[in-house]
């Protein structure tokens, strides 16, 4: 029965992406599941193409006054077409993420009709298994990627008289340099990535039961075996690692010492320890997916299409699939590592992918961690927070270089050489200095989760302030005293001016003062709790607050998008920037009912022009829906997402794959459960009326508390909360509220 934590599906996959990914934040496989000649895709998460470069355009800082006041008297053409000229880098784009390569392992005599396929990727332990018959002879796979010793291992089994003859061989076509034998069970693949990249080693070596292994040219391989081992490490020499080979073979020989079965329970207890410490359950579908409700066992795109023909039987099923794996993909990819989790994760199968494989910082990397706090994976979020801080590095050069400007910034863009340079040349995305400030408030969200004063004073606080500084300089007092930013966009949109010219580049859109908003708010909020009493700085930065432009409403209802009340060309745009303030934002609140009203006015609009058609896009309207308490809404964004966002194997689909909209769906399933943002505690907030029953545990909440809240018939049966110190909290739930003196680490109960 299909009933734990199961991606099941019952043929191979065709493409790519619709693989079964594993990882362990450091190296990423796609597990395809062929029978004859399988391969897996491997990538190891700082094997980008090329060197660091200096991209910045010599001619910006001499031309950005020109441009602000072409934009000002609204000859908006003219100001994009000096933009481009001025502006935009030099070359215009970062190099890409590519793969380490590909895995290929192929068996002889494995050509007959085969019966009984199942791929299944096991969320609960972290491991992807393939298993098939062919000739009455049963073969199974094993696959999972070791936190603790940096290696993908693979057990393969048959139960035939002949057992197994395979080899194995990695290639890395057409990218490919130098492959061969390493000793006499060991092969490689190593070479530089472009001139001035990184230079990589990737080992593969075989063990076996019951045969002998050997190599051949660059295969390792062997014949009748009753058991095989595979084990594969890959690294780079990135930030100067000269032992990167040294490094990889260790690994494999400290795998092969331990053994595939040791490295299992290891894997599996260490993994479990952070994926079990939140769980879901929804109406009589329990997180361990008790099998009562699921009559016969159904592959998982089966399940799929049948929900997309209307029937929700597995419904509750899926959603818990969804949340599930959400966390799965997040520790496979951002767990004890050097690089966030990217557009894609670390998965990546092309040596030419989508929007470079990047961190795209106008919405997407920031959507992939809104979640995971509130999942209790802090961890998770440490690998962003180092890319923040070479960003602040890179950035007071871009900040100086390109604007003449002290403090930090980054565009809409970054890599693994945390590049802050204008990326693009289409007018719509490059011109966007936001992206620091963004990020940096990711740090104060850390803080607030965890109440960890340290990291606020000694980590938070500096980015925050680099971030600011910035803004001191490059902000521009327009003749109503609005310090306004520009040239800029709200990403990735376009409006019409009055003139009736089309345009991007304008001043100061709605989303940058959001941010800015909430970026000095919390500065100086953060140092007054731990004591930073620089009496001129916090004149400087409140008197810089009080002159952002207030967010406007426009005159048929909506919060406006730029400065001026533009006509939107694309009404149906799947960006919504100018509602960051009501998620993943705190400013547009039910305490502001005008604001609150027109934001519902703003997202009915964009969705009834076809919204929301991308797959984190659909997630993010499902979070504004959870802000704004409509749980339908919710509920049926959520079943949106499932019929039109997601593939057989529940990876998100912007169109291609990209993975923020996993990450994104279920912040919103969290945030229709139970908000923390408003300075109290909601329970139930958004609940869908089809979700009668069931239980959240383990949820972190702002304020540093862990809550389980339990509902039946739609109504709050308990919410029981730890804090991590004594506090008085207010709880919220419908119009009732409650205040509770708080002990730490003593649990109390809220019954409403």
């Amino acid at each position: 029965m299909n009933c734990r934590n199961i991606i099941f599906l019952d043929k191979a996959a065709r493409r790519w992406d619709d693989g079964l990914p594993i990882g362990n934040g450091r190296i990423g496989a796609m597990v395809m599941g062929k029978v004859n000649e399988e391969t897996i895709f491997i990538n190891e998460e700082t094997l980008w193409y090329g060197p660091k470069r200096n991209r910045r355009n010599p001619e910006t800082k001499s031309n950005i006054n020109k441009i602000r006041q072409l934009l000002q008297k609204g000859r908006v053409s003219e100001a994009a077409f000096l933009a481009k000229m001025s502006m935009t880098s030099t070359p215009k784009y970062n190099n890409p993420y590519q793969p380490a390569g590909d895995l290929r392992l192929c068996y002889m005599g494995n050509q007959t009709k085969y019966t009984k396929y199942r791929r299944e990727l096991d969320i609960d332990h972290g491991i992807a298994t393939v298993q098939y018959t062919m000739d009455g002879v049963t073969y199974i796979r094993e696959h999972f990627v070791s936190e603790r010793y940096h290696v993908l291992a693979i057990r393969l089994t048959s139960d035939g008289e002949k057992g197994l003859t395979l080899s194995a061989n990695m290639s890395r076509k057409p990218f490919e340099e130098n492959t061969g034998k390493i000793d006499d069970n060991t092969v490689g693949n190593w070479g530089i990535n472009g001139v001035g990249g990184v230079s990589y080693f990737t080992g593969v070596r075989m063990t076996a039961k019951g045969g002998k292994v050997s190599t051949m040219g660059d295969f390792v391989y062997c014949e009748q075996a009753k058991e095989v081992y595979i084990y594969l490490s890959t690294k780079t020499d990135f930030a100067g690692n000269a032992r990167y080979k040294e490094e990889c073979m260790d690994n494999l020989d400290k795998a092969v010492r331990s053994g595939f079965s040791k490295m299992k329970k290891e894997h599996m207890e260490e993994y479990g320890e952070l994926f079990n410490r939140t769980s879901l359950s929804l109406n009589h579908t329990s997180n361990d997916m008790s099998c009562e409700s699921f009559p016969s066992e159904l592959p998982t795109d089966q399940l799929l299409d049948s929900l997309k023909k209307g029937d929700q039987t597995y419904l509750d099923y899926l959603t818990l699939l969804l949340f599930n794996f959400a966390k799965y993909l997040m520790i496979s990819s951002s767990y004890n590592c050097v690089l966030p989790a990217n557009l894609q994760g670390i998965w990546n199968g092309s040596y030419e992918p989508p929007w470079q494989c990047e961190f795209t910082i106008n919405i997407n990397e920031e959507m992939n961690y809104w979640f995971v706090e509130k999942c209790n994976l802090p961890e998770c979020h440490m690998p962003l927070f180092d890319l923040l801080d070479r960003l602040v590095e890179s950035g007071k050069v871009t900040a100086k270089e390109v604007y003449g400007c002290r403090g930090f910034c980054a565009h809409h863009n970054t890599n693994l050489w945390a590049s802050t340079d204008i990326e693009g040349i289409f007018d719509a995305s490059p011109f966007w200095v936001m992206g620091g400030a963004w990020l940096s408030l990711h740090l104060y969200e850390h803080y607030l989760f965890t109440q960890d004063e340290k990291f606020l004073k000694e980590r938070a606080l500096p980015v925050m302030r680099e971030a600011i500084r910035f803004f001191e300089d490059y902000l521009y007092e327009d003749e109503d005293g609005y310090l306004l930013t520009g040239p800029s966009v709200s990403p990735e949109n376009t409006y019409r001016s009055s003139a009736g010219e089309k345009g991007a580049l304008s001043m100061s859109p709605t989303m940058d003062n959001m941010i800015l908003r909430q970026l000095f708010t919390w500065y100086l909020e953060g140092s007054g709790i731990v004591g930073i009493d620089d009496e001129k700085d916090r004149k400087i930065i409140q008197n810089m607050l009080t002159k952002l432009p207030p967010t406007r409403i426009s005159k048929d209802g909506h919060i406006m998008e730029w400065y001026q009340d533009y006509e939107e060309c694309e009404p149906g745009h799947r960006h919504i920037s100018h509602m960051y303030g009501l998620h993943p934002g705190n400013e547009i609140v039910e305490q502001k009912p005008e604001l609150f009203e027109a934001a519902r006015k703003t997202i009915e609009y964009r969705l009834s022009h076809g919204g929301g058609h991308t797959g984190w896009s659909k997630a993010w309207i499902a979070c504004f829906f959870a802000r704004l308490k409509d749980g339908d809404m919710v509920f049926n964004n959520l079943i949106e997402f499932l019929q039109n966002s997601v593939q057989g194997n529940l990876l998100d689909v912007h169109p291609p794959f990209q993975i923020d909209g996993n990450f994104g769906i279920v912040e919103a399933i969290l945030e229709a459960l139970i908000q923390s943002h408003g300075g109290y505690i909601d329970i139930l907030p958004a609940l869908p009326s089809k979700w009668k029953k069931g239980e959240l545990r383990g949820v972190r909440l702002r304020g540093g508390m862990t809550a389980d809240v339990v509902w039946e018939d739609s109504k709050l049966k308990e919410c029981m909360v730890i804090p991590d110190k004594d506090q008085q909290v207010e709880f919220h739930y419908h119009d009732k509220v409650q205040t509770l003196k708080l002990k730490s680490g003593i649990a109390s109960y809220i019954r409403m």
